[in-house]
């Protein structure tokens, strides 16, 4: 709690005062009022204020404004990188809506660095018994599309294919999946195996409506895996003859379980696909590891549903940016492919809680050999097998027409 010193210090005077420097630019203001509150704390919470109306941070002043070092000075003394205010917008989205880049590409690499940071504290304590703080806390506090998409208990649970047979609910009646995904399951089909090619060994985790699984099988695929966890999804699946079609094999089972037994069969893929439902964060870099150790060089593909952060575009390219450096440690390049996608207010009718929030653009991964990594291995000067020749890095995708101003992932 604020002892009775700083709240006369933070008034709201002092924190319009504070904004305005901010947005003027005016470093050595600012930096007097951080050296003030110091003195009370440190680091100084003056650069984590948030006007209580506005929700206007120092950061996001500084951001609009297009001010790059104060940015980062902000950011060194403490300023909270994902701070939102009112509307939802975070100091990324407001430096976003004005096109300054540099500010972008500072904030990107921030809270890059601190997702990266936090996220491994996370698994380590979660590997001592300690819970992620986000599932520990209850869920009563906070308003429905804010609660953590993770659900331990999600195999336990009984789940339902609503009457129109156009999505698969859980006992919450949140959406594990729904009809509107097919034209992005088509495209994902299409790219892991190599841009509609017939004959691929092909693995996907997550049969949910079997919306990709059915796009695979069109493309007649040598070999079709698929694994699926959930005792009454799997039954949906023996019930609608998957298990007697002959270039597939239901491996039921986590995929934790499933995948190792491949592999010690020798069994590759020519491409990938993971969709899984209510797992954390940790199990999708677990099974990166899998990948990287399944998928055939020098021209296999891999993909995954990408539902990131999905209630702020900012926050979401920031998480593709983490999963694109974890998968560049493996030796695997990430792209992403812009998607026209539209989902209707009507879809939801039914559905307790979105996972998906009116953006008109999905970005599709697209994950391929680095060239580098195979040319350590002995492969020679073997180019990519690019699945969609007008792919485009989701750093090259944002609001401006000038497409020679490009953000590292912030879109």
């Amino acid at each position: 709690m604020e002892t009775q010193q700083q709240q006369i210090q933070y008034s709201e005077q002092a924190v319009d005062a504070m904004l305005q420097a901010c947005g003027s630019g005016n470093i050595p203001l600012v930096q007097s009022y951080l050296n003030e509150s110091r003195q009370h704390s440190n680091p100084p919470l003056a650069a984590a204020l948030q006007d209580q109306k506005t929700g206007i941070s120092p950061l996001m002043a500084a951001a609009e404004a297009g001010h790059l070092d104060l940015c980062g000075l902000l950011l060194t003394e403490g300023a909270p990188w994902n701070a939102v205010d009112r509307q939802g917008k975070c100091a990324g989205n407001h430096a976003t809506d004005r096109q300054h880049w540099e500010v972008v590409n500072l904030l990107v690499d921030a809270g890059t660095k601190a997702e990266l940071i936090l996220g491994a504290a996370i698994r380590f304590n979660m590997q001592n018994g300690v819970a992620d703080p986000a599932l520990a806390a209850s869920s009563e506090s906070r308003p429905v599309g804010h609660e953590p998409c993770t659900k331990p208990d999600y195999l336990t649970q009984k789940v339902r294919y609503n009457a129109a047979n156009t999505a698969l609910l859980d006992e919450d009646d949140d959406a594990v999946m729904m009809e509107w995904e097919r034209p992005l399951m088509d495209a994902h089909a299409s790219i892991i195996t190599g841009n509609s090619q017939k004959g691929k060994i092909v693995l996907n985790v997550g049969f949910g409506m079997g919306i990709i699984d059915t796009a695979l099988q069109k493309l007649e695929p040598a070999m079709h895996y698929i694994m699926e966890a959930h005792p009454d999804v799997y039954k949906k699946m023996l019930n609608d003859g998957w298990d007697k079609k002959s270039n597939v094999r239901i491996c039921f089972g986590r995929w934790q379980d499933e995948l190792p037994k491949l592999m010690n069969q020798g069994v590759m893929f020519d491409g990938i696909f993971y969709d899984t439902y209510g797992e954390h964060f940790t199990d999708l870099e677990d099974f990166h590891e899998g990948v990287a150790r399944t998928l055939n060089k020098p021209n296999g593909v891999y993909s995954f549903f990408n539902g990131l952060a999905p209630d702020n575009l900012f926050f979401h390219g920031v998480a593709c940016q983490c999963v694109k450096l974890q998968l560049a440690n493996m030796g695997l390049d990430s792209e992403f492919a812009a998607c026209e996608i539209l989902v209707k207010d009507s879809e939801w009718d039914g559905v307790r809680r979105k996972y998906w929030h009116g953006r008109d653009t999905y970005y599709l991964p697209i994950v391929t050999w680095n060239n580098g990594h195979l040319v350590k291995e002995h492969f020679g000067n073997v180019q990519h097998a690019i699945a969609n020749n007008e792919k485009r890095d989701i750093g090259a995708v944002h609001n401006g027409d000038d497409d020679s101003k490009k953000m590292k992932t912030g879109i």
